[in-house]
């Protein structure tokens, strides 16, 4: 039997990578036909291959509060104090919570990425 010796894998220093933006806390949620008030945990990156910004997260209501259906088209996050951002809410989860996804400006405040907009 033979044996392969493998190199001994070299000692890099790779930088630490930069934060990826995040908010969690209240919303209102503007959907078709309903407008909720919600409770959010969003995320982001630049997506350096396509050079947009895009945003997710997950979206839950108080209890006793209906969210929208998923897959309803087109509708509008806004935080407090800030402006409305376009989502799409995409599914949901064995929770009763919403996945939504943006892209472009998200609704949470960006101090250094960089943003496309479409």
């Amino acid at each position: 039997m033979r044996r392969s010796r493998r190199a001994a894998a070299p000692d890099i220093d790779y930088p630490d990578p930069a934060p990826a933006p995040e908010y969690s806390g209240p919303a209102l949620l503007d959907a078709p036909g309903a407008e909720v008030a919600v409770t959010v945990n969003l995320n982001g990156h630049l997506d350096p291959i396509d050079g947009n910004f895009h945003w997710y997260g997950r979206v839950s209501a108080p209890e006793g509060t209906e969210l929208p259906d998923p897959g309803r088209g087109q509708v509008f996050l806004t935080l407090p104090g800030g402006t409305p951002a376009r989502g799409v809410l995409q599914e949901r989860d064995p929770w009763g919570n919403l996945r939504i996804v943006g892209l472009g400006e998200p609704p949470f405040p960006l101090e250094q990425a960089e943003i496309h907009r479409r």
